[in-house]
């Protein structure tokens, strides 16, 4: 479990996510549980940073999320070092197709998130959202844009 500064946890009876604001993006603390407990050295634990410049997708993604208004899934790709043999990482979050009718949103669909660092099933965590998950996600990524701000960290470059 990470200890200090704000965090935000989102607990499942597989798994506990916590997600830590940092000021050079947001830490995502998965750890497996086994037996009715946290068991850290387990396999599909996870502890990995997502980048400043994957924040703003991602808060955007969220809000449309908790909100119930049209939006796409979003796609973090995070390239592994192939040195290394490290394998490419996807943070992904998404919701299930409109339900509504001529496909629109009924607000009932689920919303996922999803985070593969490899083949085997333990890499790939598929976690629901409920509407408080996703009120911790969005103020995360939020904490993540302040702390950001205020450590002037947040350089931002135009893309060509």
């Amino acid at each position: 479990m990470y200890l200090g500064g704000v965090t935000f946890s989102i607990s499942k009876s597989f798994g506990s996510l916590q997600l830590v604001p940092e000021p050079g993006g947001l830490r995502v603390y998965y750890t497996p549980i086994v037996d009715g407990a946290q068991k850290p050295d387990a396999p599909g634990f996870l502890n990995m940073m997502l980048p400043l410049d994957a924040i703003g997708g991602l808060w955007a993604t969220t809000r449309a999320f908790l909100y119930g208004v049209e939006s796409l899934d979003e796609n973090v790709i995070l390239q592994g070092r192939d040195k290394e043999g490290e394998s490419d990482t996807l943070v992904k979050l998404y919701r299930d197709k409109p339900r509504g009718q001529q496909g629109r949103l009924s607000g009932e669909e689920t919303c996922w998130l999803r985070i593969v660092t490899g083949r085997t099933e333990e890499e790939r965590r598929r976690i629901k959202l409920g509407p408080r998950d996703l009120l911790c996600l969005e103020l995360a990524c939020t904490a993540v844009l302040t702390l950001s701000a205020q450590a002037g960290t947040h350089q931002p470059k135009l893309t060509r």
